[in-house]
């Protein structure tokens, strides 16, 4: 062999070692680095070596040295050996130039992969960032969601819960967005981001279609629109949450409602504020706090809003004592800590408010108190019971007015586990002693009343209830009966159809057939489907 051609055999061996070299270094960085940042599937990288068959070209006939790299997702490293041939066209190398512009070609790619590193490195730290985080979001709202679940199963009140569950479904949401954006750079408007800002809005329609047939009258027709209920909630900031609710409302007639015992006819045919409130979570010792103007704690039902109750109509004894409305004042709630005693878990609550309740105080606006205890008991999976007392006072000193109240009421519940949407029974009940004392002298009044309900499926809720009601002097005393048969279209819309049999001591009987639909729209319901 002469020396020109010893030189270029010489030649061929140096760029095929560079050429190996630059195929494992392209091949290397690119299975390291950009899998990791764009999450897809394993990278083989396979490493190849001339076997000296194919003439004088580096890459003519190449037989693998079996040699595999493996990255997969997880980041563990594997190797493995496998026989593979794949056949390329010739290269021809015939000068020291082409192995020159080789080794040019090799420089390039290595500072392209060196600039692609860092790069690479500082995205697979910002998506492992967000994995992290909406990992602990969702561990977070599972956890929430099972406490739903089960405070529906039992029957409390699950508004808190129903929040912090808001609050998580829209930070999981806002990290997810965060996650799918590719480019990081790409400026965005300001406006997206305050959207964040807002408060939950959602609104409650409740129509009433009516006939009324009262003792020795001709019977009639009329629809009114009961209640469309406005509410706005929101997380002020990571201490205290704020609801607000504006209603307009009027009211529904019952044949044979005494006129004069009508009670507090606060917001019928005008809108007004309902509730509106601020309160407080996380605080010391397990303590809760509310200001605002709000539904007091008294009873089962004068915390719901109007449209969740099992009927359509408040029970007689809640609409005479307390208005038409139920107790709702202003001031300040403060719950204590749930204390464990046997088997049974209580809560109590003091609150103090202006005693602004026309039916109570006479829309007075000196101040009234008001104490409740309420005890839990979980009789087995399926069952729980319910006792709680109430006492609240107030005085109207422009009419000389005391009023004194105690109620006592219970709640009992059998809900199968797992089965609680589509079968379970609920029975409850209040009794009411009301004195309103002028210049010291008045009569004790009484009232109460028991309510049935079964659900028999996920769209069907039968149910009855009975209403009791002492005669104020010289008057009589007034039951009622009210059936209710429910049906759930989904779980924003429902229609109800009810009877009601009302009957003084000393009169005859007087009935109401009422139509109610309700529907909702946005996040905001009472009412468990």
């Amino acid at each position: 062999m002469d020396r020109r051609g010893y030189l270029n055999n010489r030649a061929a061996r140096v760029e095929a070692t560079v050429q190996r070299t630059v195929l494992a270094y392209v091949f290397f960085t690119a299975a390291l680095f950009l899998p990791a940042a764009a999450q897809e599937v394993p990278t083989r990288v396979i490493v190849f070596v001339a076997d000296g068959a194919g003439g004088g070209g580096a890459l003519g006939n190449l037989r693998s040295r079996r040699v595999l790299y493996s990255r997969p997702m997880g980041g563990t490293i594997l190797l493995s050996r496998r026989r593979l041939h794949l056949r390329t066209s010739t290269i021809a190398t015939t000068s020291h130039s082409t192995a020159g512009r080789t080794l040019k070609l090799l420089l390039v790619l290595m500072a392209a992969g060196g600039a692609l590193a860092p790069a690479a490195a500082q995205q697979q730290e910002r998506t492992d960032s967000l994995e992290r985080e909406i990992r602990e979001l969702k561990a977070r709202l599972d956890s929430l969601q099972r406490l739903l679940e089960e405070l529906i199963r039992l029957g409390r009140d699950t508004a808190e819960v129903s929040d912090e569950l808001a609050a998580l479904r829209a930070a999981a949401q806002a990290a997810g967005e965060a996650g799918a954006q590719q480019d990081t750079t790409t400026q965005e408007s300001r406006s997206r981001n305050l959207s964040i800002l807002n408060p939950e809005i959602s609104v409650t329609g409740d129509v009433v279609g009516y006939y009324l047939n009262a003792d020795g009258e001709d019977g009639s027709f009329g629809a009114v629109p009961r209640e469309f209920e406005f509410s706005f909630q929101a997380a002020v900031d990571p201490y205290t949450r704020t609801k607000v609710f504006v209603t307009y409302e009027e009211e529904v007639p019952i044949a044979g409602f005494p006129e004069d015992e009508e009670g507090d006819e606060h917001g019928n045919g005008r809108l007004h504020l309902e509730e509106g409130y601020l309160y407080w979570v996380g605080l010391p010792a397990n303590l809760g706090l509310k200001v605002g103007k709000f539904r007091q704690e008294i009873g089962n039902y004068n915390r719901w809003h109007t449209h969740a109750l099992f009927e359509v109509d408040r029970p007689l004894p809640s609409v005479v004592f307390l208005g038409e409305d139920g107790l709702i004042q202003t001031g300040l709630d403060l719950v204590s800590p749930s204390l464990t005693i046997g088997p049974s878990t209580t809560t109590a609550f003091f609150e103090l408010t202006a005693g602004t309740n026309e039916a109570l105080f006479r829309g007075s606006s000196e101040p009234s108190y008001l104490g409740r205890v309420l005890s839990f008991w979980d009789l087995s999976p399926s069952t729980y019971l319910q006792v709680g007392g109430t006492g609240t006072y107030g005085q109207n000193s422009g009419d000389t007015l005391e009023t004194t109240l105690y109620e006592l009421d219970f709640a009992f519940r059998w809900a199968p586990p797992g089965r609680a949407l589509y079968q379970d029974f609920q029975l409850k009940g209040e009794w009411y002693w009301v004195k309103q004392a002028v210049n010291g002298a008045g009569p004790w009044r009484r009232g109460g009343w028991a309510q049935a309900n079964y659900r028999a499926g996920r769209r069907w809720i039968f149910g009855a209830r009975a209403d009791y009601l002492s005669g104020a002097a010289g008057e009589p005393d007034i039951v009622q009966l009210v059936p209710t048969i429910s049906w759930w279209q989904s779980e924003w819309v429902r229609l109800r159809l009810q009877y009601n049999y009302l009957k003084p001591e000393d009169g005859g009987g007087n009935h109401t057939v009422l139509l109610q639909f309700v529907w909702a729209i946005g996040p905001h319901r009472h009412e468990s489907y």
